[in-house]
């Protein structure tokens, strides 16, 4: 995995989600998103969305495809602090 931090074409970001959504069996594809408070803006607007460190970017899906990637050894994002 890499991190968000670190930039790659975006074609290449939806291509990392797509295979882990095919090998996994994810429920949903996971939405792609580079910015941490996107991603967490998106999962607030959605039902029962979490946000996960996936390949180069920050990926929104819901709790089942979330315990499935954390099992697979990704990571929850940790939620930004409040200003």
């Amino acid at each position: 995995m890499t991190h968000a931090n670190q930039i790659s074409p975006f074609h290449q970001l939806k291509a990392a989600a797509r295979a882990a959504h095919e090998r996994l069996g994810l429920r949903h594809q996971p939405v792609v998103v580079r910015s941490e408070e996107s991603a967490f803006s998106i999962a607030d607007r959605t039902s029962a969305g979490m946000v996960v460190l996936g390949e180069g970017a920050y990926w929104v899906v819901c709790l089942a495809d979330a315990e499935r990637l954390v099992n697979a050894g990704y990571e929850y994002a940790p939620r930004p602090t409040s200003r």
